[in-house]
C-alpha cells in the first residue's frame, strides 16, 4: 500500500509537467491558426503539438515538422503491418497487410528521400502527396476480401491517421510556399 501511495504521489507531482508538454496549442496561435486552414485541423493541432518546436515555427518550419511527423506516422503503420505478416495465418488478411505496408513504405520513402533544398523537398512531397490522393492507394481497397478481425481495423486505422496526415502535411506545405500543387509530369506511353 505504502508503494502505490508513492507512486500516486509521484504522478501527482509529474502530472502537471506531462500536461506542458503535450498541452495542444492556444487558441488564436500561429499553430492554431494554420492548422484551421487543412484538411484535418484536430489532427493537425494534435500530431504537431507534440512537437514543442512547432509552437514558434514558422510556416516553413511547421511544414518540415509535418514532413518529419507524416513520415513517422507511415513508419508505424509500416511496421504494425509487417509485425503482424509474421503472425496472420488467413491468407485474404495476409494480402491485405502485405499491400498496405508496401504501399505505406512507399510513400514514407518520398517523404524520406527528398533531397535538396527545402523547397525541392517541398515540391517532391506535395507531388507526390497529390499524386497519391489521385491515384488513390487504398489500404482500404486491399484490405475489402479480409474477415473482420482487430488487426484488420487497426491496420486500417493506422492507414486513415496517415492519410489524413499526409492531406495535413500538403496543406502545410502549400502554406509555406504559398503555391497551388505541382503538376505532376506526364506519364510515358
Amino acid at each position: 500500500m505504502a508503494a502505490t501511495r508513492g507512486s500516486m504521489q509521484l504522478l501527482l507531482l509529474l502530472l502537471p509537467t506531462v500536461f506542458l508538454l503535450v498541452r495542444p496549442a492556444a487558441a488564436g496561435s500561429p499553430l492554431m491558426l494554420a492548422c484551421a486552414k487543412t484538411p484535418h485541423p484536430d489532427v493537425c493541432t494534435t500530431v504537431l503539438s507534440a512537437n514543442p518546436e512547432s509552437a514558434t515555427a514558422d510556416a516553413r518550419g511547421r511544414a518540415e515538422i509535418a514532413i518529419s511527423a507524416a513520415s513517422s506516422i507511415g513508419a508505424a503503420a509500416g511496421t504494425y503491418a509487417r509485425g503482424e505478416l509474421d503472425i496472420v495465418k488467413d491468407t485474404d488478411l495476409w494480402q491485405c497487410l502485405d499491400e498496405c505496408a508496401q504501399d505505406i513504405e512507399e510513400a514514407v520513402s518520398h517523404l524520406d528521400d527528398s533531397e535538396g533544398d527545402l523547397d525541392a523537398k517541398f515540391r517532391d512531397v506535395r507531388l507526390f502527396v497529390d499524386t497519391a490522393e489521385r491515384d488513390t492507394w487504398s489500404c482500404e481497397e486491399s484490405c475489402r476480401a479480409a474477415p473482420a478481425s482487430a488487426v484488420k481495423a487497426t491496420m486500417l486505422h493506422k492507414n486513415d491517421a496517415f492519410e489524413k496526415f499526409m492531406r495535413v502535411t500538403a496543406a502545410l506545405i502549400q502554406q509555406a510556399t504559398g503555391a497551388a500543387a505541382p503538376e505532376p509530369a506526364p506519364s510515358s506511353p
